[in-house]
């Protein structure tokens, strides 16, 4: 069920399925110090858990959404989506509101193909009473990507329907 309506053009088409780019090593996870900052703390950076299994019971023991940052080391639009999107003070600051975990396609096999993420980057709101409640795939755009996820975060005020799975 998706939760969150997606404007039209928000999310541009192009982004890298496992045959569009040859494999290369996997580049290492952000190294991130206290309160998110980068190395050399000089910016912001969303504050990522280790893992999507300690990510998704930190999220329901938290009561609040889990952002999944879905990216491959071989991929030229996830490492321009960490290096510039995910980088935005805005978005920075709405990641708080929920539990980020960051997965490499190629570390975290298993997670990726559990969630059904078939092309990179893919970005994933899900919630533990509604299920996936948003998902993009590809390039988006860094002000509208704020926006959107604004939404995604809120608590709804409309009941889940019925049939809706909880996060796994």
């Amino acid at each position: 069920m998706l939760c969150v309506a997606v404007a039209a053009g928000l999310v541009v088409p192009s982004g890298c399925d496992i045959r569009d780019e040859a494999p290369q090593p996997p580049r290492p996870r952000a190294l991130l110090g206290a309160a998110g900052q980068t190395p050399g703390g000089s910016e912001p950076a969303i504050e990522y858990v280790g893992g999507y299994g300690a990510g998704r019971q930190r999220a329901v023991a938290e009561g609040r959404p889990l952002f999944l940052v879905c990216t491959a080391a071989w991929c030229r639009f996830s490492a321009e989506m960490t290096q510039r999107t995910l980088r935005d003070q805005r978005l920075v600051a709405v990641s708080r509101r929920a539990v980020c975990v960051l997965l490499d396609a190629d570390r975290d096999a298993a997670a990726c193909e559990t969630l059904g993420v078939k092309a990179f980057p893919t970005l994933l709101v899900v919630d533990a009473e509604r299920g996936e409640c948003l998902r993009l795939t590809g390039r988006a755009a860094a002000g509208t990507l704020a926006e959107t996820l604004e939404q995604a975060f809120e608590p709804r005020r409309i009941a889940a329907a019925p049939d809706a799975e909880p996060l796994k």
